[in-house]
């Protein structure tokens, strides 16, 4: 049974009684006829009156309207010489660029557009318009760009007027810190230089955290959308059920006639699936301008066609020519006996990698052999090593013939330098010429050269393999790659790429005009990838995911606005903002912020009944809405009813709030600006805070740095990517490269296409032991403040103090700390000094490498581990059969520099319970690793948590820690 409710609206009242110069801009850009609602004329006076503005106001409520236009009319009179405008997603960005562009059209302004990637010029350029938009993702791009930038856009930034965050309500938890930071970094700076910028806030849903971010007064705003019809599904038993239920949904309305449908599922995976399977024709019946934009063609059939159309043969050659060098091409692209000249600077860069990445990974099995006994160095490492890591085993097997069995870490670690040294010292006396010539398949003077450098054999061919992959050919050796006729055939050709392709202006316009005459006439038979047909309907579907690049997204969206009737099957991805003038959503339930952002989506088209179906999640979330049913209720009752905080049938998303980790990384950045990074330090953070900020610099600690996400993704073929340990279980370590981004963990060779449509083989998970031994760092909480102890393995050698082994006269080393906690405690400093004569011996050595740490062993929270350092991945199929996450060089994947929270000896159940105690279970920022216990046998070291926003782990640790000192 569906439960229906009547959702009514009383629509904004209108107020003419603002400024006529503001009128006239206000009815240029919305018509003659039209006049402000009544919180769009409040807001104007006061921005006006440079008073900040606090708009709080569902979709379709004019709520970006209500301040642009009084700012750019206090723009184009000089009242105001630089504004910046923030959205929360791209794809918001996009669509409200056109609103920018049509009023800097009606005041003769200028806008910039701040862009990850851009140059220095570029920046500088974007920051010197008076209006500038921009997302926080962005902004944060430069920050961890360089200095340079960071500096830059800092000072740059200072010297806006009056900043927009639009769609305030979609920042939350450590996101929402994250801008916290920025705005007083913003503000500080600019009131040293005399200036005090102004704030405004538009958002859906007011909260103590974005109040704070404005003084503006309040103005409280009304959608404009007309009545509307929900209706709940009951919940469906399984996948194939739910797919089919909203399926189901899309025909029964279109059968009824609804001209513009929206689909939006939670899953990407999900939203393409059901388009593949829906689809009918791949062309429908669009209008040529359509199939011009969005319309590809194999090679073969537009060449044949071109050539029965006697077009130019020297544009057929121009295509052709690019067609087949579409790149990037790497030395394995290179065709069979083929030679190029490849710079020596770049071969020696990047056998210098090679040996720097292998150096390091045998460096911590050596610290890690060290730490058990630090006898037989040579033997525990080739146990080590055995089963993994290919690569490293041929170099340390070119080390550990040329020393003794009972080598010190020391002289072993001088070995492996002087092996690294020797092959590099010898490529540089072997080339020494700009370039150097390589000829495919093999590369022989690749492994020549190496050889000769003192490589031996199947290392040297180890690193030809992984030069053959890494090394990108120039550009010249790049365009004489020939394909094969029959695969350059069934390439794609995209017709608007023609408009930049072809050169010639006039060869360019009369192949346009051809094209668009033959697809009106049916003569070229164009398919769409992203636009279809529903079924045997004839009516247009559109995809639209963040799966897709921003390329294939790019035009999309106007395209459904621009059909007189179409269905957009969707993800979150285009859920805020973006206006669709749809009458029918069709949706799974989420929660309830993001399900009154989609239900914002439909009833703003006059005179139309607007729907919309949700297919309720769970049993107990369709008895809490059959209990509070009503037949008819107001739009406020409604949110009400879905996404209250308290009461909400919809549950909300679950965030931290503060991370000490997250405040000392904008210490840092702050440090980098010098003295007046020093002031603002002063300004913005607490000694405690400082603290750790400055143990992390001496530390030397890398620290993660984004508005977002910090955990590296898996890049895709084409385009995409996304988190390890969703990519992971279908891709396959020979069909994993290493990437050069710092944002990516590595590149898979698979389409996204291919990957949704293979089965999940493995199950991805911490290596927790190896993640212990790779450990830089321990961080801890104790008298009051941050404590830092870093070290190479540092949480596996603290770890060793819980050993149930007997150390000494039959006590276990627990035990005998024990007898030694007073000492410990009153005196550590003392206590590790009267060690250091014993140094030599291994359980003294283990002591003083934890170090100021040994307190923490007697604290009643000496069990949550709060680590940093490389987090190293297994995977697991079916049979429970272990491999290491490598490429397919050999090479370990991991996800670098990360912080981690282990719960060491806590099970599944034990640990869930903790973590809902303290409010922490289901975070957005976290990752919460429990499978990875189904690997570590009957030792269990305990579950990992990740994070996904640096500092998310340092906040569920805290919040532990108050828990066992305070109970609550």
């Amino acid at each position: 049974m569906s439960l229906t409710i009547q959702v009514t609206n009383q629509p904004p009242d209108t107020d003419a009684n603002v400024e006529q110069p503001l009128l006239e801009l206000f009815q240029a850009y919305a018509g003659q006829n039209c006049v402000p609602f009544q919180h769009q004329a409040e807001a104007f006076r006061l921005v006006a009156n440079d008073q900040e503005v606090f708009l709080v106001a569902g979709t379709a409520a004019g709520k970006t309207l209500a301040v642009a236009v009084p700012l750019f009319d206090k723009l184009r009179r000089g009242w105001a010489r630089k504004v910046l405008l923030m959205y929360p997603t791209i794809a918001l960005m996009e669509d409200q660029r056109r609103v920018m562009d049509a009023l800097a059209k009606v005041t003769s302004l200028e806008i910039g557009q701040l862009q990850g990637g851009m140059s220095r010029t570029e920046l500088m350029a974007a920051l010197n318009k008076p209006v500038i938009l921009a997302t926080p993702d962005e902004v944060y791009w430069f920050f961890r760009k360089s200095v340079k930038y960071s500096g830059l856009l800092i000072y740059g930034l200072a010297l806006v007027d009056e900043f927009v965050l639009d769609e305030a309500h979609l920042f939350n938890g450590l996101m929402l810190r994250n801008l916290a930071h920025l705005k007083e970094r913003v503000q500080l700076l600019a009131e040293k230089l005399g200036r005090r910028p102004r704030w405004h806030v538009l958002t859906a849903t007011p909260t103590p955290a974005l109040r704070s971010l404005t003084a503006g007064a309040e103005v409280q705003g009304r959608s404009r959308c007309g009545d509307v019809e929900v209706t709940f599904l009951e919940p469906a038993k399984g996948y194939d059920e739910r797919r089919d239920k909203l399926v189901c949904a899309v025909e029964s309305a279109l059968a009824e006639g609804a001209q513009k449908v929206l689909l939006v599922f939670n899953s990407a995976d999900l939203a393409h699936r059901v388009f593949e399977s829906i689809k009918g024709s791949p062309r429908s019946d669009l209008p040529p301008d359509l199939l011009w934009r969005f319309g590809r063609i194999p090679w073969g059939k537009f060449r044949a066609w071109m050539e029965k159309e006697g077009l130019a043969t020297e544009t057929v050659a121009e295509i052709e020519q690019w067609l087949g060098r579409e790149g990037p091409f790497y030395l394995k692209d290179l065709e069979l006996k083929q030679t190029v000249d490849i710079p020596t600077e770049v071969l020696a860069a990047r056998v210098a990698r090679f040996l720097e990445g292998q150096s390091w990974h045998i460096k911590r099995l050596v610290y890690a052999a060290v730490r058990e006994d630090g006898h037989g160095l040579v033997e525990a490492v080739n146990r080590r090593l055995a089963g993994r890591g290919k690569l490293s085993r041929l170099l340390w097997r070119a080390v550990a013939t040329v020393v003794k069995d009972n080598a010190t870490s020391e002289s072993l670690l001088e070995a492996l330098e002087a092996e690294v040294s020797r092959i590099q010292a010898g490529l540089e006396r072997i080339w020494t010429d700009d370039s150097t010539p390589v000829t495919a398949p093999d590369f022989r003077e690749l492994t020549t050269a190496l050889q000769q450098a003192g490589a031996e054999q199947e290392l040297a061919e180890a690193i030809t393999n992984y030069l053959t992959y890494t090394v990108e050919l120039p550009e010249e050796a790049a365009a004489r790659l020939k394909m094969s006729p029959v695969e350059l055939a069934r390439r794609r050709l995209v017709f608007h790429w023609l408009e930049w392709l072809i050169k010639d202006r006039s060869q360019r316009e009369e192949l346009a005009e051809r094209i668009r005459k033959a697809l009106t006439a049916g003569e070229l038979d164009a398919e769409i990838r992203h636009i279809a047909s529903w079924g045997d309907t004839g009516v247009p579907v559109v995809i639209y995911t963040g799966k897709m690049t921003k390329a294939e997204r790019q035009g999309l969206i106007e395209a459904f606005a621009g059909l007189p009737r179409a269905v957009l099957i969707s993800t979150p991805a285009v859920e805020v903002g973006v206006d669709f003038a749809a009458d029918v959503l069709i949706t799974e339930q989420c929660d309830g912020n993001g399900f009154l952002q989609r239900f914002g989506r439909v009833g703003r088209r006059p005179g139309i009944q607007a729907k919309v179906i949700v297919l309720v999640r769970d049993g107990e979330t369709y008895v809490r809405l059959f209990q509070r049913h009503r037949s008819q209720m107001s739009r406020e009752e409604f949110s009400t009813l879905i996404a209250d905080p308290m009461d909400g049938v919809f549950p909300a998303r679950l965030y931290a709030q503060g991370s000490a980790f997250l405040d000392a990384t904008h210490w840092l950045v702050n440090a980098q600006l010098g003295e007046i990074g020093d002031w603002l330090n002063q300004e913005m953070f607490r000694q405690e805070i400082a603290a750790l900020a400055s143990q992390i610099r001496t530390a030397n600690l890398p620290f993660a740095y984004s508005l977002r996400g910090t955990l590296p993704e898996v890049a895709m073929q084409g385009g995409g990517g996304g988190e390890p340990f969703y990519i992971l279980r279908k891709v396959p370590n020979d069909r994993l490269l290493p990437s050069d981004s710092p944002f990516e963990m590595a590149r898979a060779e698979m389409g996204y296409m291919e990957f949704l449509w293979k089965s999940a083989p493995w199950r991805i998970v911490v290596d927790a032991q190896a993640t212990l031994e790779a450990s830089q760092a321990l961080f801890w909480w104790q008298d009051g403040r941050w404590q830092v102890r870093a070290g190479y393995g540092i949480v596996a050698d603290y770890l060793k103090l819980f050993s149930q082994q007997p150390v000494s006269q039959g006590k276990t080393l627990s035990q005998l700390l024990t007898s030694l906690k007073a000492e410990i405690i009153q005196n550590p400093e003392g206590f590790l000094s009267k060690l250091q004569e014993q140094e030599a011996k291994p359980l003294p050595r283990l002591l003083l490498r934890v170090g100021q740490a040994l307190p923490l062993f007697f604290a009643p929270h000496a069990r949550f581990l709060l680590g940093q350092g490389d987090v190293y991945l297994l995977r697991v199929d079916q049979h429970g059969i272990v491999e290491s996450v490598e490429d397919r060089l050999g090479n370990p994947l991991v996800l670098p520099d990360q912080a981690w929270l282990l719960l060491y000896g806590y099970g599944k159940e034990e640990a869930h319970k903790l973590l809902e105690r303290v409010s922490t279970l289901d975070w957005e920022e976290v990752i919460y690793d429990w499978q990875t216990l189904d690997v570590q046998g009957n030792r269990i070291i305990g579950p990992v948590l990740l994070d996904r926003v640096a500092g998310a782990c340092f906040d569920v640790y805290r919040r532990l820690v108050e828990h066992v000192y305070t109970g609550c």
